[in-house]
């Protein structure tokens, strides 16, 4: 464990570094901070910091910079949370409830904020619809052989889809089948649903009930991925970190497949709350010059997915980590609501 004095050299060099980009001696320590040692001390205790690990030397003739280990020790021992202020509070909330109209839009919004905030790569991964609870179906008819399908979500999300089949369709008999099987999967999610639902209208309503709702159900089902929105990603390319253009590549291209994104993201949010991942502690190579910074959002008391800020592992940790719960608690609030 550090004492105080290496504990402050170090937030020391971390809050420099992450303001300049560049190696940070002990003169300029001693001099930007009053930690009432001179200038011999605090090169001896970098000496020390550097052999533990918790700093490092990117040239002989230069100063340290931090390691990965040294910035986990800063976010979970040094870091205080940035303070917003109330107004700006205010504002973050009335601009993602102005932007509210479904739940894509609230996502986009939120991600727009996140990465306005933070000046990184903002991601949200919506909910899959395997985790929502169904509130209303609705089927109308088209013609004999077409039916509209709507069906409404948790959290404002509503998914239509038309059914079409060479059973010919009687309008009254469909809005029977609508209105039980609205019944039947209110409070439900696509977890619970199973062959009892399918024996129950099968039933009730014989051939055609059975094969509106297989219809209904495989149609939607088929939309039911988690999907991932990003925002600000030319945010990159202002990071001294990326200016190689491989670099930015190898990142960029990552960020692009959604799979590893959504792997990446589900990782880091096995816990509920804000967590940190940084450098290597990623999995993903092109990862591994970075951190990503998360928080799990809600409808009601249950997770629905998942927000973030990835930048380079010198990123401005306090405020990164405050604004992207502010704004998970916001969409949360939103679409409880």
């Amino acid at each position: 464990m550090l004492d105080e004095r290496k504990r402050s050299i170090l937030r020391a060099i971390i809050e420099n570094y992450v303001q300049t980009a560049e190696p940070v001696g002990s003169r300029t320590i001693a001099r930007k901070h009053n930690l009432g040692v001179s200038s011999a001390t605090i090169r001896n205790e970098m000496a020390d910091l550097e052999e533990t690990g918790y700093l490092q030397q990117p040239h002989v003739s230069a100063g340290r910079i931090p390691s990965d280990k040294g910035y986990r020790f800063y976010v979970d021992m040094l870091m205080e949370p940035h303070p917003f202020s109330r107004g700006e509070y205010i504002q973050i909330q009335k601009d993602i409830y102005s932007a509210y109209n479904g739940l894509e839009k609230a996502i986009y919004e939120a991600a727009r904020l996140v990465s306005l905030l933070t000046q990184s790569i903002a991601v949200v991964v919506a909910p899959s619809t395997d985790d929502l609870v169904f509130k209303h179906l609705h089927l109308v008819t088209l013609d004999k052989n077409s039916v509209l399908a709507t069906l409404v979500l948790q959290a404002g999300i509503v998914k239509n889809k038309l059914i079409r089949t060479e059973e010919e369709l009687v309008s009254e008999e469909v809005q029977n089948i609508s209105t039980a099987l609205s019944r039947r999967l209110k409070g439900t999610t696509y977890r619970d649903l199973g062959p009892t639902i399918f024996a129950e209208v099968t039933r009730d309503f014989g051939e055609i009930g059975r094969i509106l709702v297989e219809l209904v159900l495989q149609g939607l089902m088929e939309e039911k991925e988690e999907q991932v929105y990003s925002s600000g990603t030319v945010n990159i390319f202002n990071q001294p970190e990326f200016r190689d253009p491989e670099r930015a590549k190898s990142l960029l291209e990552t960020l692009e497949e959604k799979d590893h994104l959504l792997r990446l993201l589900n990782a880091a949010s096995k816990t509920s709350g804000v967590q940190v991942v940084i450098g290597h502690e990623n999995e993903h190579n092109a990862m591994q010059e970075c951190s990503l910074v998360t928080c799990t959002y809600y409808v009601g008391g249950d997770v629905v997915g998942i927000l973030g800020a990835i930048g380079p592992t010198r990123m401005q940790y306090s405020r990164v980590v405050s604004a992207v719960g502010l704004v998970a608690a916001s969409l949360s609030t939103l679409l409880t609501e």
